[in-house]
């Protein structure tokens, strides 16, 4: 069933009031120096932003058959609506329009689906920029539903966000068309299938090679040769 709009607004609003009026805490500016402050910067928000939601909606942890926290659970955090609790991932760090980062495992998405776990898959994405100010913008988005800005890629088998086409069709208005739940799937698996086999091609290309040097390789000797190579003092 999704969460309601109603709710959706309200989680956005709430996330949005907490970090206008935190982005000058101590613990905050304090990760703005140093070495990659993005990456420093996202596990705080995360922890933040997932202890917000506890306190103001209706939430819970996903736990194991055997009743113990699931350490690598489907969502950060889930949220009770319409009858059903559903995943949120929370995606923090700097505004890079160019990046590309990771949102979640295509198999474990697809599995959840299949076994009818779930019918969305939420990410709320807070992001921060700091030229000439400190300034953020928070976003709540069905992933299912905005398919079109991702790209999977079967080597590391992870669903990745093109923020570059996601910003600028957010900003624009744009409206996800609607698809019935079984066009979600079939959406993501055609995603799924296609990229497996230009792996399986890319791999088979790889090995075809591979064998050729192992093939050519006892008659030549063995003699090492550094000519190709080049080193620094």
């Amino acid at each position: 069933m999704a969460i309601e709009q109603r709710l959706r607004r309200r989680i956005v609003e709430e996330t949005d009031r907490h970090w206008r009026n935190h982005v000058r805490d101590t613990g905050f500016t304090e990760l703005m120096t140093g070495k990659e402050p993005g990456h420093r910067i996202a596990d705080y928000v995360d922890d933040r932003t997932a202890a917000l939601l506890k306190i103001g909606f209706d939430t819970r942890h996903e736990a194991t058959a055997k009743g113990v926290l699931r350490k690598r659970s489907m969502g950060d955090i889930w949220i009770h609506s319409q009858g059903m609790f559903n995943p949120v991932n929370i995606k923090s760090g700097l505004l890079d329009p160019a990046g590309q980062p990771n949102v979640v495992s295509m198999q474990k998405l697809l599995d959840y689906l299949f076994r009818r776990w779930i019918d969305s898959y939420y990410l709320l994405i807070i992001k921060f920029s700091f030229d000439p100010a400190i300034a953020h913008r928070v976003f709540l988005v069905d992933l299912l539903e905005w398919m079109d800005f991702a790209i999977y890629d079967a080597g590391p088998g992870q669903i990745m966000l093109r923020e570059d086409a996601f910003y600028r069709a957010y900003d624009d208005g744009y409206e996800p068309p609607s698809k019935t739940i079984v066009e979600k799937v079939e959406r993501l698996f055609e995603m799924f299938e296609q990229q497996l086999r230009v792996l399986f091609e890319n791999r088979t290309r790889r090995l075809e090679r591979q064998r050729g040097l192992l093939d050519d390789f006892p008659a030549a000797g063995f003699v090492v040769d550094q000519s190709a190579m080049r080193f620094l003092p």
